[in-house]
């Protein structure tokens, strides 16, 4: 078992890009080896379900699973940049400057890039972000955003996608007996901290999306916590917390009692917790009040 285990086949028979890690541009996320990720390592929700109940409650009613084609106001706009992008350029390229934050599955394993991408019933496109999309991040690349980020295909133990349920059964004990390269592998440092969000609430638009100008300014939720008196680096704030929050998930996920494995007293209450994206939550009143066509 150890010896299956050591052995790295993730790259093993997986085609790349020909342009290399220019290929994500004018996104600026990119894949750590420059290659291209099987879209099923980054569709396993059904698998973190598995051990985290709650947390994939959370998710599943998160605006972060709502994020892609499966978003009727994001496919009326990502369409429009595909078609403009298609007709101006002779390629989708530009559209791929959505896709870093958006549209991760379809984008790191090389079907966005299909003119013909069927955004409706292809799984892909409607897998949101999912859960492996954000935890499978290695580095904060910085923190201009425009998907500032790396991404790496995460190191199971062996059998992750075996259908024998004796296999399962082995994978989901290896986990739950030695769960320090589980954690190490999805629950890296950078992921709780506030550059760790930058990535995708901070927008800048490149000239190669719009052929206006070589920089205009997004969305840009990173500098305004920065600049508060929240994150206790505003100089000029009038309002400053107790104690300065050192990133989003104090105010943005609220703490949901539970008993997935990963929950801990985090409020020193006696009470076990994880966090949970209550706040993200307004993604099934946007499905039922947009009239956008399908």
């Amino acid at each position: 078992m150890g010896l299956l285990h050591s052995q790295d086949l993730r790259s093993f028979g997986v085609k790349g890009p020909k342009e290399g890690k220019q290929y994500f541009f004018p996104s600026e996320a990119i894949t750590a080896n420059g290659k291209f990720i099987p879209a099923k390592t980054l569709m396993m929700d059904q698998y973190c379900l598995e051990c985290h109940k709650d947390a994939y409650d959370g998710w599943f009613h998160s605006a972060h699973r709502r994020s892609s084609f499966n978003n009727k106001a994001y496919l009326m706009s990502v369409r429009e940049t595909r078609k403009v992008s298609l007709e101006r350029d002779g390629s989708t390229q530009a559209s791929r400057w959505c896709a870093g934050c958006h549209d991760p599955v379809p984008f790191f394993s090389g079907e966005f890039d299909d003119p013909n991408f069927d955004d409706v019933h292809n799984p892909t496109g409607q897998a949101g972000i999912t859960c492996s999309a954000c935890h499978v991040i290695t580095t904060v690349n910085n923190t201009r955003g425009n998907s500032a980020y790396t991404v790496e295909e995460p190191q199971h133990y062996p059998f992750v996608f075996s259908t024998n349920p004796i296999l399962k059964w082995v994978n989901l004990t290896l986990v739950k007996a030695k769960p320090e390269m589980h954690k190490k592998t999805f629950l890296k440092p950078i992921v709780k901290s506030a550059e760790f969000c930058s990535v995708c609430h901070k927008v800048g638009l490149p000239f190669a999306v719009n052929h206006y100008k070589d920089f205009v300014r997004g969305q840009d939720h990173y500098n305004s916590y920065l600049l508060s008196g929240v994150s206790g680096h505003g100089a000029r704030s009038f309002y400053y917390p107790p104690v300065a929050k050192s990133n989003y998930d104090e105010c943005h996920m609220d703490l949901l009692a539970s008993n997935d494995f990963e929950a801990s007293d985090f409020d020193d209450k006696g009470v076990r917790q994880i966090h949970s994206p209550f706040t993200t939550r307004h993604s099934p009143l946007l499905l039922a009040t947009t009239p956008f066509p399908v």
